[in-house]
């Protein structure tokens, strides 16, 4: 069997557990419910207005998203490729973010076909203009790339998941891998320029799947990348990985590169985060994390068992 065939069928697994629309025989796109959409666009703006300057409370996302621009060379935990990195004052928030996202998870009824998370998920702020300064870094989220370069697991799935703001214009672009696909051109590379000879055997695929209020799932066997339209304004959005059980043979572990080791949670932790786990992060805003170029998440991050499953 291919190393494609086996992917199609993994991931027809996942899709065919809830309703969803298939653009791609690896990519599936999941409305949310209504009811977890407001919860999460709720304690999303909790989190965000906890990292704006002044502390104040913003709900209404255009205005969340302005007093971001106003205030992006003030964010002290705001990394080049738009990462709004948990430090200590947002823990609270922070888990009220990962529970939301949880339930959303949840309700996709994929549970038992999920291995494990890479930790902590990102929520980042893409602004209209791109960071001239962050194209020149190792992993500029604009490149053509899989997130297996950057040392996660080639068996995963990456979730893409907008919040806020200017999906229109300001979204993610999907690639197709060829008929020829090998799991070998998942392997880490230095840098996600270094894959550009294997992104060029892809083809872009057409339409926007990036929408408000929809999660997109997309194998690790597909390529993504950051895209603005001339005239474009910031936006919101989640994004994280997942091991797919379904892909591991009897006895077979992780592929993960040491440069992520120690992000990882199993999926009963993520699952039962602000219940029985809690993620926190000792470091003060003040205080910066060594990301070794891309290579490690730019946090420090512990989890924190506050009572036991079946407790």
């Amino acid at each position: 069997m291919s190393d494609l065939q086996t992917r199609f069928e993994a991931f027809d697994e996942l899709s065919h557990r809830t309703p969803c629309e298939r653009p791609s025989k690896l990519i599936s796109t999941f409305k949310i419910e209504p009811t977890l959409w407001e919860h999460l666009k709720h304690a999303a703006a909790l989190y965000v207005s906890k990292c704006l300057p002044g502390n104040k409370l913003i709900l209404d996302e255009h205005e969340l998203l302005a007093n971001c621009v106003k205030h992006e060379q003030e964010i002290k935990n705001l990394t080049p490729n738009g990462m709004l990195v948990p430090k200590r004052h947002t823990i609270l928030e922070y888990n009220a973010l990962v529970q939301a996202y949880a339930a959303i998870i949840r309700s996709l009824k994929i549970d038992d076909l999920i291995v494990s998370w890479h930790v902590p998920l990102n929520l980042r702020i893409k602004f209209g203009e791109v960071n001239q300064a962050n194209l020149k870094r190792h992993h500029p989220t604009e490149d053509i790339h899989s997130d297996s370069w950057a040392g996660e697991s080639s068996e995963s799935v990456t979730t893409q998941l907008p919040l806020f703001g200017d999906t229109e214009r300001n979204f993610v672009d999907f690639y197709e891998p060829p008929s020829d696909f090998q799991d070998d051109w998942l392997k880490p590379l230095p840098s996600y320029a270094a894959g550009a000879a294997i992104a060029a055997k892809y083809k872009k695929l057409g339409g926007n799947y990036y929408r408000k209020g929809f999660i997109a799932l997309a194998d690790f066997a597909t390529l993504h990348s950051s895209h603005r339209e001339p005239g474009s304004e910031p936006r919101a959005s989640i994004d994280t990985t997942f091991v797919l059980k379904k892909k591991l043979k009897p006895g077979e572990k992780e592929k993960i590169h040491q440069w992520r080791d120690g992000e990882r949670a199993d999926h009963k932790v993520l699952m039962g985060i602000g219940e029985t786990h809690l993620f926190v992060f000792p470091d003060t805003v003040d205080q910066k994390v060594d990301s070794e170029g891309g290579f490690k998440h730019p946090t420090n991050l512990k989890i924190v068992e506050v009572l036991r499953h079946g407790n």
